[in-house]
């Protein structure tokens, strides 16, 4: 799994600890103090299945995971940074050339889970990956007991395990925008 701005790695760490015999994990984050940080935690609780690395994914993802040991079962985007001026709207991660590169790296039936607390930034994303129908379907299609709201956005967190900004952003009432996406056979 691939976590594109991974912040502290707490999300990425408890999902580690749950299955350190069964997933690796891979946090990208753009700050290096976070990453710094994060790799700290990685030591103190000897965790051997994560690890972070200090990168833009918007450019580098591609080289990055061409060396990824294995199949790339899951990427995860999360409340990424909104950057609400239009005129660094070209700074969201989510744009074209990453879009395409996850799917080019991402295995036959693999996932993309996207979230955000800001709709305009979730919308974005979504229209991003919506573009890539082909390729990609929404998870309610491949499976009805997955609910979603009436606009398609997931009632649940697939995960099971909530960010910090997601518990931040729902302690102050904020609905979270949810999306998740497995490619086709095929693919």
């Amino acid at each position: 799994m691939v976590d594109i701005g991974s912040g502290s790695g707490r999300f990425l760490l408890w999902l580690a600890k749950q299955n350190p015999d069964s997933q690796n994990y891979l946090g990208l984050e753009i700050r290096a103090k976070l990453v710094k940080r994060a790799e700290f935690w990685v030591k103190e609780l000897a965790l051997s299945n994560v690890h972070f690395m200090f990168a833009n994914a918007a450019v580098s993802f591609k080289q990055l995971v061409s060396t990824y040991p294995g199949p790339l079962a899951l990427v995860s985007i999360l409340c990424p940074d909104p950057h609400f001026k239009k005129r660094h709207h070209k700074r969201r991660v989510v744009q074209t050339p990453l879009v395409n590169s996850i799917l080019t790296r991402l295995m036959p039936e693999g996932k993309v889970f996207i979230q955000s607390d800001v709709v305009e930034v979730a919308e974005d994303m979504r229209k991003q990956f919506d573009e890539e129908s082909g390729v990609l379907q929404h998870i309610d299609t491949v499976d009805p007991s997955v609910l979603c709201d009436n606009e398609g956005w997931l009632l649940n967190n697939p995960m099971g395990i909530r960010t910090e900004r997601e518990i931040h952003a729902e302690l102050e009432g904020a609905k979270i925008y949810r999306r998740l996406y497995q490619k086709r056979k095929g693919y």
